[in-house]
C-alpha cells in the first residue's frame, strides 16, 4: 500500500536532467529504487543535487560517529512530526543494529555523557537556536571539537530542513 502522493509532482526517470539523472541511477544502483523525496526535489535540480552533496558531507565520513548522526537525526525527526524522515531514521538505526527498544528510548538508552550532550545541543539547536544557553555551549566545547560541533550543528540544520521540506509537499513514508 501507498501513501498519498506528494503535493507536487514526483520526476519521473524520463523527465530527469544532467547530473539529478547521475544521481538518480546512483540511487536505483545503491538501492535499488528513487526515493520519493529525490523525485519531489527533482523538480529544481538544481536544488537536488546542492542538497545531496551536503547530505553526504555531513552524515558520511566526519568529525562525528555516524549512529550518533542517526540518533540526533530521529530525535529531531520525531520533534518536528516527520513521518517520512523518523521511518528513514529508523531504516538507518537499524541498519546499526538498534532495536525498536532501543529506538523508542533513544535519549535514555545506554548514551556515554558526551553523546547526551550533544542531543541536549541538538534539541536546544532546534528549539531555540537563537538564544543557546552558554553554559550549555562551554560544555560542548569542552567535549567536542570545533569541527565535531560544527558537524553536530549540520545534523541539526539539515534534519530540520528536510523535515519541513518532505511536511511542506506532502512527501509520506509508504504504508505497508
Amino acid at each position: 500500500m501507498s501513501s498519498p502522493a506528494p503535493l507536487v509532482h514526483l520526476v519521473t526517470d524520463d523527465e530527469v536532467k544532467d547530473k539529478a539523472r547521475d544521481l538518480f541511477e546512483q540511487m536505483k544502483a545503491n538501492t535499488g529504487s528513487v526515493p520519493k523525496w529525490m523525485r519531489v526535489m527533482a523538480n529544481c535540480d538544481d536544488v537536488l543535487i546542492g542538497f545531496f552533496s551536503m547530505f553526504k558531507a555531513i552524515m558520511d565520513d566526519a568529525p562525528v560517529d555516524k549512529l550518533l548522526k542517526w540518533r540526533i537525526a530521529l530525535i529531531i525527526s520525531d520533534m518536528n512530526k516527520c513521518e517520512f524522515c523518523v521511518s528513514i531514521a529508523k531504516q538507518q538505526l537499524r541498519g546499526f543494529g538498534l532495536s525498536e527498544e532501543e529506538m523508542a528510548n533513544i535519549e535514555s538508552g545506554q548514551l556515554s555523557d558526551n553523546q547526551k550532550l550533544a542531543i541536549e545541543y541538538a534539541k536546544a539547536s532546534s528549539e531555540h537556536a537563537y538564544n543557546i544557553d552558554p553554559e550549555l555551549m562551554e560544555r560542548m566545547k569542552a567535549a567536542y571539537s570545533d569541527a565535531q560541533i560544527v558537524e553536530l550543528s549540520s545534523v541539526v540544520g539539515l534534519f530540520n530542513f528536510i523535515n519541513r521540506f518532505n511536511d511542506s509537499l506532502g512527501v509520506l513514508p509508504d504504508v505497508e
